[in-house]
Parts: C-alpha cells; structure tokens; sequence
C-alpha cells in the first residue's frame, strides 16, 4: 500500500537552458511492497495548491477530551455556521486592488531587469472562479478569500512562455477549542512568484469539500485539489487544465507590493537573493508592503530507504513519533503496521527537530539533491517559532516587521538567528546535500536583514554606526571562505554571505560598534585684563629744576626724583 502525501510534483531546473525535467516520484526500487520510507523536502510543494477557504468547527467533549464534531465551509465570516463556531480555520488568498478603496489586496508587481523597472500587468485569476472564495470581516481583521494572479511584464520571459504565477496569502489555523474564537487576525502570510505555462491535456482530481455533518467522512477531505495529472500539476486551473512550473529568469529581480489594514509584524523568512524591505502608510492608515529579491535555485533532498537499512538515529526518531510523521502515517488501517505500507514523509515545517532528521536522511540520499528548484518565496513565522531563538523580546514585536532571513538551503531552521551568548553571534544553520546530481558541489547564499532598531535592541547598542562581519563554520569546525557584503540604509540593516559549500554549515554574524567618543568641550583660555592706555603726568625735581613728564607710565629721567 503505498500513502503519498502532497503529490504536486516539484520542477526541476537544469543546468543548461533545455525545457525543465518534470520529476515525478519514483517510488523505492522495489514496487508495491512495504516497509519502505521516503522524503521530498520542498517548501513550495503545497504552496500554490492552497485555494481560499474558510471553515467553521464545533466541538464536543467526550471523556474529557475535546473531538471535533462537525465542520462547515462558509462563503461569508457572517454565515452563522461560521460566526457562531467555536474555532475557525482560514486560508485567505488576496485578490489583485482593483480600486484605490480596495485593501488586503496585490497593490503591483513589478520586474527589474538590468537596471530598469517593468510593472507588471494583471492577466486573469488562476483559476478564474472557485466555489470556496469567502467575504471576511474587517472589524474582526478577516481578509476576503480571493483567487490567484497571472501576471506579465513586457520583454521578460521564461522557458514556458510569459505568464508568472502570483499567490499572497493570509492564514488562520484556529485557536480555541470552545466558545468563540478571541483572536481571529491571521497568523501567517505567505506570498510565492512563480513561472507556469498551461497544459489543457492534463487532468487532475479534486477532493470535494466537506460542506456539513461529520467533519471527514470517508473518502472526502476539507478542501484544495490533489494534483494528480499526467506529470503532476504545479497548480491547477479549471478542471481538465493543469498548470506546469518553470525556472524564473535569473537575471531578473521582482518586487511584490501589497496594501492591508493587518500590517506584517515580527520576523520573516524565504527564498529570496539580496532581499529589500519598504513599509509605509496611506492617507487611510493602511500599511503599503514591499518586498523585492531575485530568485534561489534551491537543492531538493529526495530518498527512499528500507525501513529496516535506516540509520538507527532516523529509524528511532521516527518510532518515537506519535502524531506527524511517526507511527500515524505508517498504519494502513488495517493494524498492520509500519512494514506493510510505503509512506513519503511530507516536509513543510523548518523546526529543530526536522533538522535533524533531514541529517540523517542526507546519510541515506549520500549527500546528493536530485535537482535544483528556482523559488521566490517569503513568509512570516509563528511567535512560537520565533520564541524557540531566544530573540523574542527583541524579533517578536507584534505591531512591526522586524526582519528576515533568506537562504537557498534547502533545509533551515526558520526561527530567526539564535543569539550565541558565549560568542556573542547570531548563528544560523543550514543544511543541503553537498553534492548535485551530477557531483558537483551545491553553492550557498544566505541574507539577512535586520531593522536597526532590532540589531540595536539585540546588542543593547547606541546609535551610533554598526559594523559587521559575517564567518561560515562547517560541520567539522572548519572556517569556510564566501563572499560577504554588510551595509546599513533606510532603516535596515542589510547582510549576506554567499559562495560557501554545504552539508551542514553555521552562518555567524557578529555585529561590533565602537564605544561611542565623550563630547569633549573645550575651556576657554581666560583673558588677561586690559592694559591702560591712558597718560598720566608727575613732577620731577633736581636741585631747583623742575620737570613734568606725561606718559602711559611716566618715570622721572636720572638725577631727578619724583615730587
């Protein structure tokens, strides 16, 4: 039995400029028989499959625990079955500003190539309708749920043709169990640019939408399109219609602007080069976001191991799990168990803990990616991932965008940088097989940026300049060799390393200032007191003779003597 979770199938780049090699899973080398175990670590797997959607939960509690009874998708937050649930789920895909009243929409996209600045034009939606578009509620900050974007920019194009694939997204994963849901602002935003051109051949099988009553009858899922088409669907129009990806341009950056009444707080990450950061805000106290950054070509891990030949550290770690990833996904509903089925671990998480898993899987891929995928992709964390680095007080704020860390590294740990007390660094790991598939070395790039307020906060620094430098630490403790640039501007301070090697090196940014010099206020020489210039008279006596002598300070002549 084999259970596949997530089945967009990733596009490959090739080196040279040849159509891409769709990859489509190969399975373990032997067929249709358990006890198999694989991965496919790609970040962007899910990403443009995720339609809008909201859903009302209700809840019951049986012998003390609370089990979920039934779900309901809403078209409006003010269906009943929604407004009155006790827990709310919601993915918000923002529609393109058609007006200036329009807010939590695409403001523009725009292409810079060599220098100058094309603003893209709005195509269509991608897909053009979807029965699960939802009206939100602005008092409750709830952004509609609307449709993706095509997009194309005058003389840029891509292996596929010229459409470029926009989805910016808001998220709502629930927070209550029971009563009504407190905060329903949205937890996470995320926003991809993708290349694509359409193939009307392909076909792919849409799960329907639970719409009442139990919340997963058999065979029926929440909502969103497996996408199971001849070669695998990168996204999926209307139905018999599916979307291929291609590499983006490389020489081309793009800037993605947007305008929203729920500003973009604490601290971001991505796959974005040489990333910059613009906030401000309208007349109307709306926030105008943008970010700009030229594409990664990512190295992808993918492997199938026996579960048996699996280093003991993977085989260990994955017994012991009890919900993602564990045992869970091993039973066949027949309570057979692990060994008799074929499960594909789905990797859309950047924790600790998958972190080191992906090491032991690199053992198992022996350090070679299948491929290279192109990605320009950035997302907000969670406070809990940003908690896990320690840098909360400082990263965490929840009124403004503090940061962001971008890598090609296929994996990372998407909490901000930890602060290294001992070193007094911010270290960051990244990890991606050393090799290629055709063996040669995987180059690194890694950004940072970091609002000065931020960095300041962080080193308990004054405002005076800030400089920085920037080391890779392999694995083994070996100081690597990269190019790295650090300046500060607008605000931001911009960081990046690039030209280093994996497995899995440490990025250390070490930020200094120089103490700031006393003021030194100069004493005045003190003035000497004036000199008279004015005469004066006396009279000189010799004998009977008699002489006046007038002068500043008169001084009788010899022989005489002052009267």
């Amino acid at each position: 039995m084999l259970l596949i979770f997530g089945l967009s199938a990733p596009m490959l780049a090739n080196a040279d400029t040849k159509p891409i090699e769709q990859f489509s899973d190969p399975g373990p080398s032997v067929k249709n028989v358990g006890g198999y175990t694989g991965i496919l670590v790609d970040d962007t797997e899910l990403l443009t499959n995720q339609p809008s959607n909201m859903i009302g939960m209700y809840f019951e509690k049986v012998k003390g625990n609370w089990n979920q009874k039934q779900a309901y998708v809403c078209r409006d937050y003010a269906d009943p079955k929604c407004s009155n649930a006790q827990n709310i789920w919601y993915n918000a895909v923002l529609d393109v500003c058609k007006s200036e009243s329009d807010t939590n929409c695409i403001l523009r996209i725009t292409a810079i190539k060599d220098g100058k600045e094309i603003v893209g034009k709005f195509v269509q939606n991608y897909p053009e309708s979807s029965p699960y578009t939802f009206v939100g509620d602005p008092g409750k900050k709830i952004p509609n749920g609307g449709l993706p974007s095509l997009w194309s920019f005058d003389g840029i194009s891509h292996e596929g043709g010229r459409n470029f694939l926009v989805q910016a997204r808001y998220f709502h994963s629930g927070n209550a169990f029971f009563g009504n849901p407190i905060d329903l602002t949205p937890q996470e935003f995320t926003a991809g640019i993708f290349a694509m051109s359409v193939d009307k051949d392909s076909i792919y099988e849409a799960f329907e939408v639970v719409t009442e009553g139990p919340s997963r009858p058999a065979g029926k899922a929440w909502g969103g399109n497996s996408s199971v088409g001849k070669n695998g669907c990168f996204a999926v129009g209307t139905v018999g219609e599916c979307a291929v990806g291609w590499p983006l341009p490389r020489e081309v950056r793009f800037r993605l602007e947007i305008r929203t009444s729920i500003p973009l707080t604490s601290f971001m990450h991505g796959r974005l080069l040489n990333p910059e950061i613009k906030i401000s805000t309208d007349s109307l106290g709306r926030e105008n976001f943008s970010i700009e950054g030229g594409s990664v070509s990512v190295p992808l891990l993918q492997a199938w191991v026996k579960n048996t030949d699996m280093p003991k550290g993977l085989y260990d770690f994955l017994y012991s799990q009890t919900n993602f990833g564990g045992w869970y996904y091993y039973q066949d509903g027949q309570g057979t168990g692990r060994d008799n089925v074929q499960v594909r671990i789905p990797v859309d998480a950047y924790t600790s803990d998958y972190f080191q898993q992906y090491l032991w899987w690199l053992e198992v891929a022996k350090d070679k990616s299948i491929g290279s995928k192109s990605m320009w992709v950035a997302r907000t964390l969670s406070s809990s991932e940003i908690f896990s680095s320690g840098t909360q007080s400082c990263l965490g704020d929840t009124k403004s965008l503090t940061g962001m860390v971008t890598t090609n590294a296929n994996m990372y740990v998407s909490a901000p940088p930890t602060f290294n007390e001992s070193t007094q660094t911010l270290d960051y790991k990244v990890s991606s097989p050393h090799f290629d598939s055709k063996g040669n070395e995987n180059v690194g790039n890694y950004n940072l940026v970091l609002s000065s307020v931020a960095a300041r906060c962080l080193y308990k620094f004054s405002n005076a300049p800030i400089s920085a430098t920037i080391s890779i630490v392999s694995a083994n403790g070996s100081a690597q060799v990269a190019t790295t640039t650090v300046n500060e501007k607008n605000g931001w301070l911009y960081l990046s390393a690039n030209g280093f090697t994996f497995s899995a090196p440490t990025v250390r940014v070490k930020l200094t200032q120089e103490s700031e010099k006393p003021i030194v206020v100069a004493t005045p020489t003190p003035t000497a007191k004036p000199v008279s210039t004015k005469k004066t008279s006396i009279t000189c006596l010799k004998g009977k003779s008699k002489k006046k002598v007038t002068a500043v300070k008169p001084v009788c002549p010899k022989g005489f003597k002052r009267k």
